[in-house]
């Protein structure tokens, strides 16, 4: 599996996400990483993960890690819906909308094409029934 890299999220985009996760019903954790904590082992904020993560053995788990540091630089977001970005490129937001309108348009004109044919044709005189009578 591909998996892309990145060293930070754009906090604006991590909000985001903790927003979708908390309607959802996740649980949601925040803090400085440590390591090793007081129990020598992994530590978020005051919460012990050695324990914490505990109770989820045996599961099957999706785990969300969105590092937000380093985030003083300028922020550039998206002039058409706000999508925080990381440095100043096409909107992956807003080409998706893009993409998903163009097709839903192309299918429109196709059914509109085929429909005005189908006039043409009656208008033309050349149209037959399903029986194969012309009007």
């Amino acid at each position: 599996m591909d998996v892309k890299k990145t060293e930070f999220l754009h906090p604006a985009n991590a909000e985001e996400l903790v927003s979708i996760a908390q309607e959802a019903g996740a649980e949601v954790l925040r803090g400085s990483l440590r390591y090793p904590s007081e129990g020598g082992g992994w530590q978020l904020g005051d919460v012990d993960l050695d324990e914490h993560l505990g109770k989820y053995r045996d599961r099957e788990v999706v785990l969300i890690i969105a590092s937000v540091g380093k985030a003083e630089a300028e922020q550039i977001t998206c002039g058409i819906c706000g999508f925080a970005l990381d440095e100043v490129s096409e909107c992956p937001r807003c080409k998706l909308i893009a993409e998903e309108t163009a097709k839903e348009l192309k299918a429109r004109q196709e059914a509109h094409e085929a429909l005005f044919r189908e006039v043409n044709e009656i208008l033309e005189g050349v149209w037959k029934d399903s029986d194969g009578i012309s009007p």
